[in-house]
């Protein structure tokens, strides 16, 4: 068997095997023999028609299919173990070049190559954030509106009411096949705000001087940049009917209204509170962005190359992805297809930039756990799935059950080394110069995760 390899693009290898023939008319015989015996012939036995006979009832290229169904896995197997290529996963008959001397053509994906430059010597500059008063105040406010005291009104809808609506729209110009319904929602609870934008920016304005059991009749033409694409532009017509109207008493910020929100000891211990709330969660948001700067600096200088089934797989999961998203609203990748007036392939065409990206982040990720000697051991993995089954809300122990598998156990273990991958990025982007290998465990975490657990 002639066999022979050549390096192309993107971390492939192109297998060209030229099959003897002798090897190739003993597979066409015997793919007419399974075929014969699946498919009758009249007047021979099954398995014992002359592969004349056979080629006439079938079609030589139907044979020939059934051949190289069988046959193709076979040469394909050993031109691997002759060439000692070391396939990333299996490959693909590519082509077939010719038939006399029958010649396949194989693409092999090998393992993606990835070279991190020196990023050890990455450093990037961290602005720790800052919580200012008027964001202390925002926040007070906003838990001061939630104490409002909502009693039933009997007069027309007021700036900060409560109305309690039934409302329908429709597209007016509605387009062929298309449903021109926007919304039907009944005894649905409108804040009427100035700045309430459901079911479009203005409406508060516009149901200002309701009452009670009367109806009005409101249109809006969405504008260019609204998020539902399919409304940009368009006009439609909304039934609103107020079925009643509450008023909102806001209380005055006083010890014991901070004392009945929470475990506050005063005013006072709300405030610090909140503000290390605040705290927390903008230093939570400005780490992530900080990660995020620091994998695009590293992925700036790598080299990453791989075989694109990579992205083609993860284009996969995008969609699939996708179809959970449209089920959870009851609809349909066709729907989506429909509404987007694209094809599949347009679809894959968009996200095969994300997924790319995907790909080149996992890639270097996976990477640098190499490069930094990370690990991660099987009671971090079992405290990661507890946590995760914990935050699932599972008095019954199905989402761990689940968790637990070999498979998801797998995946919890890539996760948790991806964290540690992009913690040590960050320590190293920060001029931290951390040792190689794992760090100390944090001894409080864990004693924390085991209270957390019940162990």
């Amino acid at each position: 068997m002639k066999i022979d390899t050549e390096n192309i693009e993107d971390r492939q290898v192109q297998l060209t095997i030229e099959v003897p023939d002798d090897r190739y008319k003993a597979a066409m015989r015997s793919a007419a023999r399974r075929m014969s015996k699946r498919d009758k012939i009249p007047g021979f036995r099954p398995g014992k028609v002359p592969f004349n006979v056979a080629v006439g009832r079938f079609g030589e290229d139907a044979i020939f299919d059934e051949a190289i169904d069988t046959l193709g896995q076979d040469v394909y197997k050993q031109a691997l173990e002759d060439s000692e290529l070391e396939p990333f996963a299996p490959g693909a008959l590519n082509e077939v070049v010719s038939r006399t001397p029958l010649v396949l053509r194989y693409v092999v994906p090998l393992s993606p190559e990835v070279d991190l430059a020196d990023y050890r010597k990455l450093r990037v500059k961290f602005d720790p954030p800052e919580v200012s008063d008027e964001a202390l105040d925002s926040m007070m406010e906003d838990l001061r509106q939630r104490q409002a005291l909502i009693e039933p009104a009997e007069r027309p809808v007021q700036m900060s009411d409560v109305a309690v609506i039934d409302i329908e729209g429709n597209l007016d110009e509605p387009e062929e096949d298309e449903s021109a319904r926007v919304i039907k929602e009944s005894g649905i609870s409108l804040l009427i705000e100035a700045d309430t934008d459901w079911p479009y920016p203005g409406v508060a304005d516009e149901l200002i001087g309701i009452e009670a059991g009367q109806s009005r009749t409101l249109t809006h033409t969405f504008r260019e940049d609204y998020p539902a694409e399919e409304l940009r532009g368009r006009r439609a017509t909304f039934e609103v009917t107020c079925l009643e109207v509450k008023s909102r008493l806001i209380p005055e910020w006083s010890d014991d209204l901070a004392r009945g929100i929470g475990e506050y000891d005063d005013l006072l211990d709300l405030r610090i509170k909140a503000r290390e709330g605040l705290a927390e969660s903008a230093e939570r948001e400005a780490g992530a962005e900080y990660a995020d700067e620091v994998l695009e600096k590293v992925g700036e200088s790598a080299t990453v190359t791989y075989p694109p089934m990579l992205a083609d797989q993860e284009v996969d999961d995008l969609l699939h992805d996708l179809v959970h998203q449209l089920e959870a609203r009851k609809l349909t990748l066709e729907d989506y297809f429909k509404a987007e007036n694209k094809t599949q392939a347009e679809v894959r065409d968009e996200l095969r930039p994300r997924a790319e990206e995907r790909v080149k982040r996992a890639l270097i990720l996976g990477k640098v756990v190499e490069e930094e000697q990370l690990e991660v051991d099987e009671e971090e993995v079992s405290r990661q799935v507890r946590r995760l089954a914990s935050n699932m809300q599972d008095p019954e122990g199905k989402i761990f059950k689940a968790l637990n598998t070999p498979r998801s156990r797998r995946r919890v273990e890539n996760d948790l080394l991806f964290e540690k991958a992009i913690d040590r990025l960050i320590s190293i982007a920060k001029g931290e110069n951390p040792d190689k290998g794992n760090p100390e465990p944090d001894e409080e975490a864990v004693e924390s995760d085991s209270d957390s657990d019940g162990t």
